[in-house]
Order: C-alpha cells, then sequence, then structure tokens
C-alpha cells in the first residue's frame, strides 16, 4: 500500500514538473536548436516519443553542448514517464556526478528516490532524500520529501525517524490532501508504538471530517480508529466505529474480520446475547480464517458463563477436535472440564482431565486442570481425595496455594502436626503470601490442638500484632481470651476479650466477648461490670449466648436476694438455653433451688427431675439427686 501511495504522489508532482524550456525565436535554426526546438514541443504536446527521439539525437551530435545537462533532465523525465526506469536512472545520474551546479538538481535528487522506490532499492531512495531535505530546505516539493522519508522509514519500522519526517509535513505544506495522508500514517504509527490515544488523536479528525480524505483513506481511518479503541480497552468506542465501517462498506472484503471485532467488542462489554448472535452468523465466512477458532472458542466460553454447559460443550469440542494442537486448546479442555462437571457427568470430565495429561506442551494447563481437581474436592469434603493433586502441584505456579491448602487439608484430617511443617513451608517460602496469615491461624490452632498451649499463644499474638486483616486479628484474640480462660489467667483472658470491645463492635464475636467479660467480672466479684456486660449480650441478636447471658443476671440476682428477677431470668434463659446446654441443666438446678427455699417442693422436684432424665453430665446429676433425697426426707 505505501509504494502505490508513493508513486501516485510522485506522478502528481511529475505532472506539476519544471519544464523551463528556452524561447527559440530565431527564425534561421541551427541543426541543434532545431532538435532542441522540436524536442521541447513534442514534450509540451505529450508526443513523447518524438520527445525521445529528438533529445537523444541531440545528446548523441551534440555531447559538449551548453544546453546538455537541460537535454539530459528532460529526456531523463520522458523515460521516467515511459517507465524506462534504469535509462532515466542513468542520465539523472549524469547530471549529479557531471554537473554540480545544476539548477534543478534539488528535482533530480527527487526524481531519482522516485526511481529507486520504483526499482525496490528503499535505502537509496532513503538516502536521496534525506540528501534533498538536508541541501534543498526551500525545495518546492519538500512537503512531499518529507511525507515520502517519513513512509519509507515507516516500512522498515525505523518509527522514531518517520515520525519526525511526517510531523514536519502539516508545517511545511499547504496541500490539505497531504496533510490528511500524514495524520492518517501518524496514526499508524502511534498505533504500531502501542500509543493508542495518540493514534485516536491523529485519526479521530479524519473521521470526524470524511469530506477531507479520499474514499480509500477514510476506509483504511474508520478501521484503525476502532483497532485503537480497542486495544486501549475502550470496546464501546471500538464498537461504535466497527460498526460504522460495517453500514458505510457493506461490500468491502474485510468486512467479516470487522464483524469478528465488533463481536468481540460485544463479548468484552458484556453484551453476549449480540456477541452471540454475531459470532453465530460468522462460522460460514470465516472457514478459511484462523479467527474461526478463536469464533468457537468465545462461544463456548460465553455459553458456559451463561450457564448453558450443553451448548459451551459442542462449540469447544469442535474446536478441540478439529486443531488439537492450537494455542488455545489447553484453556478449550478447562473449560470443557468445567461443563463436564456442571453436567454432572464425572466420566467427560474424567475423560479431559486425562486428555489435558497427555499435552506435552501444556505444562500450566495440566497443572491448573490439578490444581481445579484438588480444589473441587476440596469444597465437597473429600479432603485426603484432594490431597495428592496438591502435591502434584507444589513444583508448578501454584506452589504457594498448593501449600496453603495442604496445611489446611491435614489441619481438617486432625493430622497436625503435617500441618505446620506444610504451613511453615508456606510461611517461609512466601512471607507475604496472601495466605500467611491465615497459615499463621491455622498453625496456632494446631499447636492448640496438640496441647502446646504456650506455643499456641505466641502464634496467636504473631497473628495478632502482624495482620493486616481484621478478621484473624479478631479470631486470634478470641482464642488468645479462651485460652487464658482455660488456665484461670483471668487479668490476661479479660485483656484479650477487652480488645474485642474496643475494636469490633460491629462483629458477632463481639457479644461472644462481652458474654464472657460478663462471666469473668461475676467470678472475681465485680457485679456491676457483669451486670453491665450481660446486659450488652442481650442487645445483641446472638440469641445462642442469651442462655448463658440470662443464667449469668440472674446468678447476680439470686446473689443479691432479688429471688424473682432471679426466677424471671432463670425461665428466660431456659427459653434460650437449648435441651441438651450445660447452661440448660444448671439453670434448672438454680430453678430447684429457688422453688426448694420458697418451699414448692413440687416444683423444686420437677426441675431436678430434669437434670436426672436429660443430663449426661454425672455431677450435674448427683447434685439433683442430692437435692431430690432432701426433699424426699421433708
Amino acid at each position: 500500500m505505501i509504494r502505490k501511495i508513493v508513486l501516485f504522489l510522485i506522478w502528481i508532482a511529475f505532472l506539476c514538473g519544471i519544464l523551463r524550456a528556452e524561447n527559440l525565436h530565431s527564425r534561421n535554426y541551427n541543426p541543434d536548436e532545431q532538435l532542441l526546438l522540436v524536442g521541447v514541443g513534442a514534450f509540451k504536446d505529450g508526443f513523447y516519443d518524438i520527445a525521445e527521439r529528438q533529445f537523444s539525437q541531440f545528446i548523441q551530435d551534440h555531447p559538449n553542448h551548453e544546453k546538455r545537462y537541460k537535454v539530459c533532465y528532460l529526456l531523463g523525465r520522458i523515460l521516467l514517464l515511459k517507465k524506462k526506469l534504469r535509462e532515466s536512472k542513468t542520465l539523472f545520474l549524469k547530471i549529479l556526478n557531471e554537473n554540480k551546479k545544476f539548477e534543478h538538481t534539488d528535482h533530480v535528487l527527487y526524481w531519482l528516490a522516485e526511481i529507486e522506490i520504483r526499482l525496490g532499492n528503499s535505502d537509496e531512495a532513503r538516502k536521496l532524500l534525506s540528501s534533498l531535505v538536508r541541501r534543498f530546505p526551500k525545495f518546492e516539493w519538500i512537503d512531499s520529501a518529507y511525507y515520502l522519508l517519513g513512509l519509507l522509514d515507516f516500512e522498515f519500522s525505523r518509527l522514531s525517524q518517520a515520525e519526525a519526517s511526517l510531523k514536519k509535513v502539516p508545517v511545511s505544506s499547504r496541500h490539505h490532501d497531504l496533510i490528511q495522508a500524514s495524520l492518517f500514517w501518524l496514526g499508524l504509527l502511534s498505533f504500531r508504538q502501542k500509543d493508542y490515544d495518540g493514534a485516536v488523536r491523529c485519526l479521530r479528525p479524519l473521521w470526524e471530517d470524511p469530506k477531507l480524505m479520499t474514499q480509500g483513506y477514510f476506509r483504511y481511518a474508520l478501521f484503525w480508529l476502532g483497532e485503537a479503541h480497542l486495544r486501549s480497552g475502550r470496546f464501546t468506542d471500538a464498537a461504535y466505529h466497527f460498526r460504522m465501517f460495517k453500514e458505510r462498506f457493506k461490500n468491502d472484503p474485510f468486512l467479516p474480520e470487522v464483524q469478528w471485532r465488533l463481536g468481540f467488542c460485544e463479548y468484552r462489554s458484556g453484551n453476549f446475547r449480540e456477541a452471540i448472535e454475531i459470532f453465530q452468523g460468522l462460522k460460514n465466512h470465516l472457514k478459511e480464517s484462523p479467527l474461526l477458532f478463536h469464533t468457537h472458542y468465545l462461544l463456548g466460553r460465553m455459553f458456559f458463563l451463561n450457564g448453558d454447559p450443553s451448548a459451551s460443550v459442542r462449540e469447544i469440542n469442535w474446536m478441540v477436535d478439529k486443531s488439537p494442537g492450537h494455542p488455545l486448546t489447553g484453556i478449550s479442555l478447562l473449560i470443557l472440564f468445567w461443563n463436564y462437571v456442571h453436567l454432572g457427568e464425572a466420566d467427560g470430565a474424567n475423560k479431559v482431565f486425562q486428555r489435558l495429561q497427555k499435552l506435552n506442551h501444556m505444562e500450566d494447563e495440566k497443572n491448573f486442570v490439578q490444581w481445579l481437581t484438588a480444589e473441587l474436592m476440596f469444597s465437597e469434603g473429600k479432603v485426603s481425595d484432594s490431597l495428592p493433586y496438591y502435591f502434584n502441584i507444589l513444583n508448578s505456579r501454584f506452589r504457594e496455594k498448593a501449600l496453603y491448602q495442604i496445611g489446611r487439608g491435614y489441619f481438617f484430617e486432625n493430622k497436625f502436626r503435617e500441618a505446620i511443617t506444610n504451613l511453615d513451608i508456606l510461611l517461609l517460602e512466601f512471607p507475604n503470601s496472601e495466605y500467611a496469615e491465615e497459615g499463621l491461624f491455622v498453625k496456632a490452632e494446631c499447636l492448640n490442638r496438640l496441647g502446646n498451649a504456650d506455643l499456641a499463644l505466641e502464634a496467636y499474638e504473631l497473628v495478632v500484632t502482624q495482620s493486616k486483616k481484621d478478621l484473624w486479628q479478631l479470631l486470634a484474640l478470641t482464642q488468645i481470651g479462651n485460652l487464658h480462660l482455660a488456665r484461670n489467667e483471668i487479668p490476661k483472658a479479660q485483656r484479650a476479650f477487652k480488645k474485642i470491645i474496643d475494636q469490633f463492635p460491629n462483629h458477632a464475636l463481639y457479644y461472644h466477648a462481652a458474654c464472657q467479660l460478663g462471666n469473668l467480672n461475676f467470678k472475681t466479684k465485680n457485679i456491676g461490670e457483669a451486670l453491665h456486660y450481660f446486659s450488652l449480650v442481650l442487645k445483641g441478636n446472638i440469641l445462642e449466648l442469651f442462655g448463658e447471658a440470662y443464667f449469668g443476671l440472674g446468678e447476680i440476682f439470686y446473689q443479691q436476694g432479688k429471688y424473682d428477677k432471679a426466677l424471671n431470668h432463670f425461665e428466660a434463659a431456659i427459653r434460650y438455653g437449648g435441651e441438651t446446654s450445660l447452661w440448660f441443666f444448671l439453670t434448672q438446678l438454680e430453678i430447684g433451688n429457688l422453688h426448694r427455699n420458697w418451699g414448692r417442693y413440687e416444683e423444686a422436684k420437677k426441675a431436678y427431675t430434669v437434670i436426672l432424665n436429660h443430663s449426661k453430665d454425672e455431677e450435674m446429676r448427683q447434685a439433683a439427686k442430692l437435692f431430690l433425697s432432701q426433699l424426699g426426707s421433708r
């Protein structure tokens, strides 16, 4: 395309040439004058064969004539017009080599450059044009020279030089067509340099005023403007220009590729219905195009995302069967694998899995499907079955994720030492891992389950100090409080739970911490604080804590001698305690004691009997049996 544009411009320049024939007024012409006069006249009238014969005869007969170089110049132009490029080149070179002061040297350089372009000698043409613009900055066709120089550099990917030359065209030219053409090529140059915004800036004016450009340029400008928007991720703008191309150039041979890009823009914009319609209509027009495989792939992907795995399977199977070595085969098989999973076809999924494992050049896809299989099994609770798949990908890019899941898997399988080993490797190799905080927390849980309370506390404290995520800080503080509570380290437990109260007022564990603080303060005889924290629990919506909180309040009122209020709170605790919880039976015991103190022995017996009939706690049963025996002696 570049070469055609160059030749067209040179033809225009040639027609605007600089023929400066000498006026011959003498009626008595010498033989040299006669040859010259006839040759010039024939040249002016377009009789180039006659002019060629006259000028050739002149040079042969008068090799030392004072006007020989002008005649050589005119003959060179005639030969160029007649496409006798090498003969023309010989004459122009003769002028350059023998007459350094020739008045039209600038034109000679220009025509020589045009000849070299036609002969395919782009480097020679570039040297001639470079010499021309350097030596003759006021050359009348300097704008065209810069333009040609820019195109030659563009053709050979000398992009910075091409840009410098093309940018000089608008400032040196009055020819609007040439200016618009230079903008077009500057747009393509920006595109080649991946400066898509720059490409849009150059091409947009051509699109906005199409009357300023030839139809051919307008067609290309419209396409590349859409392509620049596409590469920039502005899919709506790209779709607009591709759609305009489709409407303006309905019979263009490039139309299927344009429509494909339009479909791709709709796909990337999330307009799956429109994209599917476009791609389905294109299948018959892309039979010989590599885009056909991408079409089936994208259709398969969209059907999968739309929740139509059966349709997706048809598209993907066509692709992988027709071209098993296609670059998209790996990812296509992954989609096919998930389609069969969603369809519940275990055999189909297994066949795809085995097929992926046989692809020697698809290591990443093979590892990925191993990862997907492991994740699927893990999510279904088949933890032990998933572990071998995680081990298979330890030496792949999935190593970090695999170590994390292996650690969690061993934890869920109660293999705490193995879990710690893999989590330690994770924390050592990937200290900044997104799984580091959870990994450290799970390690602390493992240590806790193994009875290493001191090491567990150290790990929980690390989570609190190092974690950037509130969730793991909260869980670690909760476990720190629970551990200290189990060890009867009341002040330390209180500090942990108070941090939760201060830092996490909107989380459900806030109320768990409040309940524990209520119990701890009751235990240390700090009744006012205990009342405050138990009351906080009842302001939340965590119903499973209500039984314990009401029981705690009932105990406080019982000790204060406010027996009616105590009974009311114990009865409320019964409603929320659950018939198998410890708090339920403790509450029954206290209700029985209250009724016994009031002399309501039948009511007391009912409460104690509930404990004997339903509680599995032997100590609780013995207490109820003792109180019942005391009632029986009355």
